[in-house]
C-alpha cells in the first residue's frame, strides 16, 4: 500500500530502506523475514506516514510549473511543483537511491542524473509543458551552451533526453533547495556511521583507554546496539546518550554531517557536539574547516 502512496510521501525511500534491506538478494516466501530493531522502527514509520501524507494540489493546466533537483552522496531528490494563489504547491515527490557506480559520479553527474531521472518520472505531467528547472549546482545552469566534444557519452545523452523537454535550467541557492534537499539524502542521517564499526574502533583507540583508566568529564557506559552482539560506549552526562567517537573515525563524521545540508563550519561542529562526543569536541570547526574549504572548490 505505502508504494501506491509513496508520490505523497517526500522521503519515502528513507523511511523504507530498512525495509528494502531485508529483501535484498532474497527469492519470495523463501524464508520468514524477522521485522526487529531498525526494520521495526522503519516499518512503524511507514504506517504513520501513510496516515500524515504531504497534500498535494490538484494540477492546474494555466499554472506556471516548475522541477526542483538535488543529488547526494547516496540518492537523488526532486519536487514537481506549480505557483498558484501566489505560493508554491507540490504536485509529486521523487527520490531514489544511487546505484554503487553512480556515488562515484562526479557532483557534476550526479546533478545532472537528477534531472534526468525527474524528468523520466514526470514524465506524463511534463510533456507538452514549459516548465523551468531548478538546481542549487550552478554549472549545470551553463549545461546546454557546452561545446559536444567536451560531454561524455553519458552527459550528451542526458543533455539530449532533458533538452526534449527544457532548456531553462536556473540557479537556486541551497538553503532555498530544502524539500530536493532533504529527499535526496535519504538514509544520510541516520546512517553517518556504523555502529559496529565504531565500537570495534573505540576497543583499539587508545584516547579511550586512556580516559577509561583516569577517568574524565564523560559519563561513559557500555550500551548495547540493538539488532546486534555489539556494544558501544556513550557518555551520559547530557539528556541524549553520546556514542564516543575514535580518532579515527572523527573527519568522516564531520563530513558525513556537514553534508547533510551544506552548513558552516561552526554550524556542523554544533551538529556533531549534538550527537557524538570525545575530548576537544567543540573545537572539530578547526579540524573540519580545511575539509569545507575543499569540498567547495571548483573541479
Amino acid at each position: 500500500m505505502i508504494n501506491f502512496y509513496r508520490r505523497f510521501i517526500p522521503d519515502a525511500a528513507r523511511i523504507q530502506a530498512p525495509l528494502n534491506a531485508l529483501l535484498t538478494g532474497s527469492i519470495k516466501n523463501s524464508h520468514p523475514i524477522n521485522i526487529i530493531g531498525e526494520a521495526l522502527k522503519a516499518f512503524n514509520t511507514c504506517k504513520d506516514s501513510l496516515c500524515h501524507a504531504s497534500l498535494l494540489a490538484h494540477p492546474d493546466c494555466d499554472a506556471k510549473l516548475s522541477l526542483v533537483t538535488d543529488a547526494s552522496d547516496t540518492s537523488l531528490g526532486a519536487v514537481l511543483q506549480q505557483y498558484k494563489d501566489k505560493a508554491w504547491e507540490p504536485l509529486a515527490f521523487y527520490s531514489h537511491k544511487l546505484s554503487p557506480a553512480q556515488r562515484n559520479y562526479s557532483p557534476y553527474d550526479r546533478e545532472l542524473l537528477a534531472i534526468y531521472e525527474a524528468i523520466k518520472h514526470f514524465r506524463h505531467m511534463l510533456e507538452a509543458r514549459d516548465f523551468v528547472i531548478y538546481t542549487d549546482h550552478k554549472p549545470l545552469c551553463h549545461a546546454f551552451k557546452t561545446r559536444k566534444d567536451k560531454c561524455s557519452p553519458r552527459q550528451y545523452r542526458h543533455l539530449d533526453f532533458i533538452s526534449q523537454f527544457s532548456t531553462d535550467i536556473r540557479h537556486i541557492s541551497g538553503r532555498d533547495n530544502v524539500v530536493a534537499d532533504t529527499l535526496s539524502r535519504i538514509e544520510q542521517l541516520d546512517n553517518v556511521v556504523d555502529f559496529v564499526k565504531l565500537a570495534n574502533a573505540q576497543e583499539s583507540d587508545p584516547e579511550l583507554e586512556q580516559i577509561l583508566k583516569d577517568g574524565s568529564a564523560l559519563q561513559l557506559q557500555k550500551i548495547h546496539v540493538p539488532g546486534t552482539k555489539t556494544d558501544l560506549y556513550c557518555d551520559f552526562s547530557t539528556p541524549a546518550q553520546r556514542p564516543f567517537v575514535p580518532i579515527s573515525l572523527r573527519r568522516q563524521i564531520f563530513n558525513c554531517l556537514h553534508s547533510l545540508s551544506h552548513p558552516g563550519s561552526n554550524a556542523t561542529s554544533k551538529l556533531v557536539a549534538e550527537r557524538y562526543v570525545w575530548p576537544g569536541i567543540r573545537k572539530i570547526a578547526e579540524i573540519g574547516r580545511e575539509n569545507v574549504y575543499n569540498a567547495n572548490e571548483p573541479k
